[in-house]
């Protein structure tokens, strides 16, 4: 399923040392003295009293001396009209591919040194918050955890990386766990010419998971020289968990959760989010995950009670929210929950969501498929495209792949619809969707041939597919005018195409 979604501040550095290619000489400290500088309260207190003052000579000239990109702030916390479009860097990285934006990078699995598989969950869950960390800066373009999770356990050759991803920089690391004592190893890798620029040893207990993850956040930003600042930490004081295995639970159940869907894969994640949350109920990120598989089984048509699932899915994020109003993982979970029924509030959600976190491939995703099942068709393909540019080795990159099909399928764009339905099912074979779009397409256009092709492999997939069958799922899943006229020009091809009625 999909994918995501903060930081403290270190000591000031001497501008020089802030250049991401010269190695500061804290990076080349003995390996046996851990991360040092920590309280960074009162010096984060001070300087936003002198930023406050400055912050409209900010706003004028853009950038200060020594290379300040920008700020990194809970959302609304700050003025927004100080800060540019989050989303901007994003869309300039799709329009333009070929080349990587400045600050656009990867966070690699990380690798597990206990030796021990059973312990990949954590190493992956600090994977993945990492990236969500980093996702979350102003001017950004971070890959996302699906794609970067297809190089796990291989050899990286950087040059094919950064030419594939279009990026400049990757974050590596290592974990080691010992009981509740926590180490981990980071470093951060120039693309173009394959060397580490800065690496680090971070040590900690399990049960300050968290903050450990927060100082990682903050010396790689100061690594890349961005300055952070922010009233609060994405992972508040309030949203930690102090239960040591509350958080092993909800860990384990997001790895469970990010694994092949099914509806037992999805049922056993649920069990493990209820686990931590018997045993703390106020965990914040156990109770989005279990709101998350709460969604995935409405919208899978898995759930026993839609309409149970659904409320209860929304009481839980309605209680994070009310903690944490500036959680993107909370916003996208509620999106996720209305998206068929009540996509208008859907897409309200997924904004809040990207607001926060401009780099979650899922949310673009999803809001392909508010605007086509919304009537708004031609608004789908920027958000498909960005998806697929900020993942595309996602597992669920065929699903973005589908919805540009889809799309153009509803603007009878079919040479076009043709073409992406191709490419879906190039990614995906037995994603059926594909093969109902491809018939349709080529039974609108009188191509009797492909479409008994396509057909047929429908067939073998969903042998009870009908056109009858198929109108009654396209308007249950969204009454719009717009959206079932559109649709009924599609089940109109799917007869041309030779599919039968009943």
């Amino acid at each position: 399923m999909t994918d995501s979604e903060v930081s403290s501040d270190l000591p000031g550095k001497p501008a020089s040392e802030n250049d991401p290619l010269n190695k500061a000489a804290s990076d080349n400290a003995p390996p046996d003295k851990p991360a040092s500088g920590l309280n960074f309260k009162g010096r984060l207190r001070a300087r936003l009293q002198l930023i406050s003052g400055a912050l409209a000579s900010i706003a004028a000239i853009g950038a200060i001396a020594g290379g300040l990109v920008g700020y990194w702030t809970v959302w609304k916390t700050l003025r927004t009209d100080v800060f540019p479009d989050k989303q901007q860097t994003q869309r300039e990285a799709t329009a333009r591919p070929d080349i990587a934006p400045r600050l656009s990078l990867v966070v690699l699995p990380f690798a597990n040194l206990n030796n021990d598989p059973e312990q990949d969950y954590f190493a992956d869950g600090i994977t993945t918050d990492l990236t969500t960390d980093l996702a979350q800066m102003p001017g950004a373009f971070v890959i996302g955890r699906g794609t970067a999770f297809t190089y796990k356990n291989k050899q990286i050759d950087f040059r094919t990386l950064g030419k594939d991803l279009g990026i400049r920089w990757a974050v590596q690391g290592a974990v080691r766990r010992n009981a509740d004592q926590v180490r981990v190893n980071v470093s951060l890798t120039d693309i173009a010419s394959g060397r580490d620029v800065w690496s680090d040893r971070f040590d900690g207990d399990r049960a300050n998971l968290a903050i450990l993850q927060d100082q990682i956040t903050a010396r790689l930003a100061r690594s890349l020289n961005i300055e952070l600042i922010q009233a609060e930490s994405r992972r508040s004081e309030m949203d930690r968990s102090r239960n040591p295995d509350a958080m092993d639970f909800t860990m384990r159940g997001w790895a469970k959760f990010y694994e092949p869907q099914s509806k037992s894969q999805n049922a056993q994640a649920r069990d493990l989010f209820d686990s931590a949350l018997g045993l703390d109920p106020d965990n914040v990120e156990a109770m989005i995950g279990k709101a998350r598989c709460l969604a995935a089984a409405v919208n899978n048509r898995w759930s026993a009670s839609v309409v149970d699932d659904r409320k209860q899915a929304i009481d839980l994020i309605d209680r994070v929210l009310s903690k944490n109003p500036a959680s993107a993982s909370a916003h996208t979970t509620k999106g996720l929950v209305l998206l068929f029924g009540h996509p208008e509030q859907a897409l309200a959600e997924y904004d809040a969501a990207l607001e926060i976190d401009p780099n979650n491939p899922a949310v673009y995703g999803a809001k392909a498929i508010v605007f086509v099942v919304t009537g708004r068709a031609r608004e789908a393909f920027s958000p498909a495209q960005l998806a697929l540019r900020l993942s595309p080795r996602d597992p669920f990159a065929h699903l973005w792949r589908y919805w540009l099909c889809h799309a153009h399928l509803h603007l009878h764009q079919y040479k076009e619809a043709i073409e992406e339905c191709s490419r879906t099912i190039n990614m995906n074979n037995v994603y059926w969707y594909a093969y109902v779009d491809l018939t349709s397409a080529y039974g609108a256009t009188g191509q009797s041939e492909q479409a008994q092709q396509s057909l047929t492999e429908l067939n073998k997939l969903r042998p009870d597919f009908t056109v009858q069958w198929y109108r009654d799922l396209g308007y249950s899943i969204s009454s719009n005018p717009q959206f079932r006229r559109e649709f009924d020009d599609i089940v109109d091809g799917l007869r041309k195409g030779g599919v039968r009625e009943q």
